[in-house]
């Protein structure tokens, strides 16, 4: 069995490439627990709840036109729903290169931070919205 190494992970934010500027990625999809422990089952119960996938992108900051900042602050500050497709590697859509693909929401943003003489990141959490983060290979 082969293993993965991240190289060349592709990563689009509203239609911008930001492969370039992107130095770690986390796709966390998971479900909300919902409790069904009743008196017959003799132990805790649960079944799966509502959707609560997140994309975790590092950027490295950028505040030049068309950019991070330019791309990022106006999603944040309208609230407008936008769409990020995270693939392993830059190559196309397949079997062996699946997409994740979310309508995500900016609740959150950090436009800088850092120690001085260091670059300008910063992670962010960007949560999808309704039907989640979906993975095609096609």
């Amino acid at each position: 069995m082969s293993k993965f190494v991240m190289l060349n992970c592709s990563v689009v934010v509203n239609g911008v490439d930001f492969t370039d500027h992107i130095s770690d990625v986390e796709i966390a999809l998971s479900k909300k627990s919902v409790d069904t422990t009743n008196f017959s089952g003799g132990g805790f119960e649960q079944v799966q709840g509502l959707r609560q996938d997140v994309f975790t992108l590092n950027f490295q900051q950028d505040f030049a036109a068309a950019q991070v900042d330019a791309t990022l602050y106006p999603l944040y500050a309208n609230g407008t729903e936008f769409v990020v497709v995270v693939k392993p590697t830059a190559a196309a859509v397949s079997a062996t290169n699946p997409t994740y693909t979310g309508t995500c929401i900016l609740l959150e943003y950090t436009p800088l931070t850092g120690k001085v003489g260091s670059l300008a990141e910063m992670k962010l959490k960007i949560p999808s919205q309704r039907t989640g983060i979906v993975r095609a290979t096609s």
